[in-house]
């Protein structure tokens, strides 16, 4: 059977023609398709329902999802199989037609699916224009990059096969677009150039690739450069005439508003002519992109809201939703109405700044917590990684932005409403995807019965992406062919992996996320990092004691960074050197951020950090000005107080309900592995805290290797870590720690269904990492918690090898002090004092470089029954119960 078309126009045009003498109504149309299905023609059923939607594809979009539902039977011809091809793609195009990006992506992602499979019978051309185009497209309009740069990259192969100039233009259009988005200003350059290169002198595609040249060079800084740029765009495609011209050229203008943004006449005289042009185009060609109408509308409702002009921006606002969610008003939306889409949340944060500026602020602070809202669906569309922390730091401005307006009404009314507010908007900005990944990991321990076999599927499809990354790692000494080869087999698994996840929905967090079961001496404190502001929320298990925001310079979180690095990460010798110039800087930051609200004696605290503040050691801070001469006498606020980490109050929560291990102990320690240094007080370690805890299972050097750890991490409730770790902090690093025979890689954790309650990590920088924006830090700590660890102690920088062996080996101690061995982030504490307090310890090693190092974060209790029963404390009293038993025996015996 001959393909129906090349382009999506071209065969809605064809479908058109086909209709000239006879459009059939809804029960003529259902009268023919049961005709046809009685004679078993699944071809005829197939086109005659994509000829139907050809004429109003926007109403009538949900017929081909529905035909695809309805199918009797598989197709089976060479005919059959193209039928449904053809149907796949007009069922992705008539969605985006409609606005529904989310399932367009998700019918042109099964077209391509299905021409994979019958790739003897497919059109390349066709692949190219109906399927791989617009799903990369598709992408990039959910704002997943990395995805679509993949399908792009897909799409050139099979263009460059094809030898076809306009193919590789367009394509080379899509991989600019893409790159431009993904803040690859001088990549996306590029592409621009090498489509140039292939585009005809007078071709539209030429004005596209001029389009997204000037893209390119706005990001570059080149202003000038990109007004010519653009300029020169409209010139080629306002002298086309063709209908794909005309689209391009509606963006353009489009474009060309962005770009004269400063210029606000200038800027709406294009949003003016991109308004005529798609009524031009409507009359001519049909209805346009519901998303595209839509994003017109949203940027002249922005701009007339920048200029002050709320009347005006409220119409076009108003306007913009009525496009995207007919029937509902900026009054009337609700949760239940949103879906994943840009411009939706591009509209809601405009809409609620225009409340604001006019101090409706209830109204405001509702439609921010629907934008948020519209923003965690969008994020769950996207596949990469990368992607879903771009989406969260984009949101990270917003976020302020929507937490000043709650500080300004709670300053102005003291309405507690408020003040819970700022604390759900602080919630919201923290860890989102962490988050995610512990929902998700939770999930798949609960997979049973029906959904048991799409779990396995996920489990599989992750055993493969980790098989991948290793074999990267493996062959780094390849070809660049092999390691492309290689990226491709692991890209193509991401993408299988990601579909069967939106089967399996992440299911919501819990249900009261700013309550979790603290104790009545805990108190949790919050921080917000702005670039001229600290916000601060304090709770307890009551509620909120107290919501604060500081003033802060210009520059005051460079300032901090400057702190932790010059004083802790570049090693021991400044502080050996100045310690009374640490000293005065210590005090200044405990001054900055405590001063307001210090904290209170005997109080255990759990700071939730951001930004800067992710490795500030708080412990480490002091809290008087006068600098006593010996660091032993240093009041440091671990003197004061007791303080843990964590994520968010929700990652807690769900830290908090996690059912880890209950039973073991494994203990892994390597003195030297793998041409790594020797840590030379590893074997005192193991022997310490073996005496403490004798009933463990002990991994010394050889006995260490990966196997091992893997099984002992799904199989005890404690594994503690001693050897060389890296956080992947470094450009080349990929996360892992060193064992005997091979490196434990991070994103190995994805292969466990079981997880310890604790991790302890007695090994360098096992704390630190790469810094997301509004994510936190990417470290080895923070991965045993994505797989469902409730707690884990880790170093922040170089721990000093005797240091951590003997503050590990009193951590234990103190711990199995308590009969319930349940309060184990405060054992940390006293092992952190009784270092301090021990006369033997050095003037120098009393310095907070050497102590301070080792960090506790998550659940303060994570065990839920006690885990030793042979600890000393334990024994010495069985034995005091067992005496006093026999000698009252003893004692009734000699009376009678």
């Amino acid at each position: 059977m001959q393909v129906l078309s090349c382009k999506h126009t071209a065969l809605l045009l064809l479908c058109s023609l086909l209709l000239l003498s006879y459009r059939p109504s809804p029960p003529a149309l259902d009268q023919q398709l049961k005709q046809l299905r009685e004679k078993n023609d699944l071809t005829g059923w197939i086109y005659l329902q994509i000829q139907w939607v050809a004429k109003a594809p926007v109403s009538r979009s949900s017929c081909l999802q529905q035909a695809v539902k309805e199918a009797w039977r598989v197709p089976a011809t060479a005919e059959e199989i193209q039928a449904w091809q053809d149907l796949l793609v007009n069922e992705g195009y008539a969605l985006l037609m409609s606005g529904d990006i989310v399932r367009s992506t998700d019918s042109y992602t099964t077209a391509f699916q299905w021409a994979k499979q019958h790739a003897d019978l497919a059109d390349e051309h066709m692949l190219l224009e109906n399927i791989l185009k617009p799903l990369g497209n598709n992408y990039t309009r959910l704002g997943d990059y990395e995805q679509a740069l993949f399908i792009h990259h897909k799409a050139l192969a099979v263009a460059k096969t094809l030898n076809d100039p306009a193919a590789l233009a367009g394509t080379y259009s899509n991989l600019a677009n893409t790159a431009s988005n993904m803040d690859r200003a001088s990549e996306s350059l590029d592409y621009c150039r090498q489509g140039l290169a292939v585009a005809k002198e007078t071709s539209p595609l030429r004005g596209l690739l001029l389009s997204e040249q000037a893209d390119a060079l706005i990001q570059l800084d080149q202003p000038a450069a990109a007004r010519e740029s653009i300029q020169k765009s409209i010139q080629v495609l306002e002298s086309a005439a063709t209908p794909e011209a005309g689209y391009w050229l509606l963006t353009a203008y489009q474009q060309a508003g962005d770009i004269f943004t400063q210029e606000p006449s200038k800027a709406l005289a294009f949003y003016q002519k991109a308004l005529s042009l798609e009524k031009k185009l409507y009359k001519e060609y049909g209805p346009l992109h519901q998303r595209q109408k839509a994003k017109l509308f949203q940027r002249i409702g922005s701009l007339y809201a920048r200029t002050h002009q709320p009347k005006l921006a409220a119409y076009w606002l108003d306007q913009c939703l009525s496009v995207l969610i007919p029937g509902k008003t900026l009054d009337s939306i609700k949760t239940a109405d949103l879906y994943a889409e840009n411009t939706l949340t591009d509209l809601l944060f405009t809409a609620a700044g225009l409340a604001g500026e006019q101090d409706q602020t209830s109204k405001a602070l509702r439609l921010y917590k629907l934008c948020f809202t519209a923003e965690n669906a969008l994020r769950q569309e996207l596949i990469s990684g990368s992607s879903r922390e771009r989406s969260v730091s984009d949101s990270r401005q917003r976020y302020e932005t929507a937490i000043r307006t709650a500080w300004d009404a709670w300053e102005k009314t003291r309405q507690p409403a408020y003040q819970q507010a700022i604390l759900d908007l602080m919630e919201g900005s923290k860890a989102r995807l962490l988050l995610d990944e512990v929902l998700q990991q939770q999930q798949l321990a609960r997979t049973t019965g029906i959904t048991d076999s799409l779990g396995e599927r996920i489990r599989l499809l992750e055993k493969a992406i980790i098989y991948y990354k290793k074999e990267a790692l493996q062959q780094a000494g390849g070809t660049d062919s092999l390691h492309q080869a290689i990226a491709v087999r692991e890209k193509q698994v991401e993408w299988d992996l990601s579909q069967l996840r939106k089967k399996m929905k992440t299911p919501a967090a819990s249900t009261i996320p700013i309550k979790p079961n603290t104790y009545p001496r805990q108190l949790i404190r919050s921080f917000f990092a702005g670039p001229t502001a600290l916000y601060i929320v304090e709770r307890d298990q009551k509620g909120i004691r107290f919501a604060d925001r500081l003033i802060m310079q210009e520059g005051w979180q460079d300032s901090i960074r400057a702190f932790t690095h010059r004083w802790f990460e570049k090693g021991a010798g400044n502080m050996i050197n100045r310690p009374g110039e640490y000293y005065r800087q210590a005090y200044s930051i405990y001054r900055q951020l405590f001063g307001a609200h210090p904290l209170q004696t005997a109080r255990e605290y759990i700071l939730l950090p951001d930004g800067a503040l992710n490795l500030l050691p708080v412990d480490a801070l002091v809290t008087v000005p006068a600098c006593p001469p010996s660091p032993a006498d240093w009041l440091f606020v671990i003197r004061q107080a007791s303080i843990s980490y964590a994520w968010s109050i929700r990652t807690l929560q769900e830290q908090m309900l996690s059912p880890g291990n209950d039973q073991g102990f494994a203990g892994f320690f390597l003195s030297g592995a793998r041409q790594q240094p020797s840590l030379n007080n590893v074997a005192a370690e193991q022997k310490g805290i073996a005496a403490v805890i004798p009933g463990g299972s002990w991994y010394n050097d050889g006995e260490a290797t990966a196997s091992t750890l893997r099984q002992a991490l799904q199989t005890s409730a404690v594994v503690h870590i001693s050897s060389h770790a890296f956080s992947g902090k470094e450009a080349e690093q990929v996360p892992h720690i060193e064992l005997y025979d091979q490196p434990f890689y991070l994103f190995e954790l994805k292969d466990l269904r079981q997880h310890p309650s604790l991790v302890v990590l007695s090994a360098c920088r096992t704390g630190d990492g790469r810094m997301v924006t509004g994510e936190g830090i990417q470290s080895l700590a923070r991965a045993f918690t994505a797989e469902g660890a409730g707690a884990v102690v880790a170093g922040w920088w170089n721990v000093n090898d005797a240091a951590a062996s003997r503050l590990m080996q009193d951590f234990y101690k103190e711990w199995t002090r308590d009969e319930k061995q349940k309060d184990i982030a405060s054992a940390l504490r006293k092992s952190k004092l009784n270092w301090l307090y021990d006369p033997q310890v050095s003037y120098q090693h009393k310095l907070p470089y050497y102590w301070a190092a080792l960090n506790y974060a998550g659940n303060p209790e994570p065990l839920k029954n006690p885990i030793i029963q042979n600890n000393p404390h334990y024994m010495w009293w069985m034995i005091a119960v067992l005496a006093a038993i026999g000698l009252l025996f003893i004692v009734l015996r000699l009376r009678r």
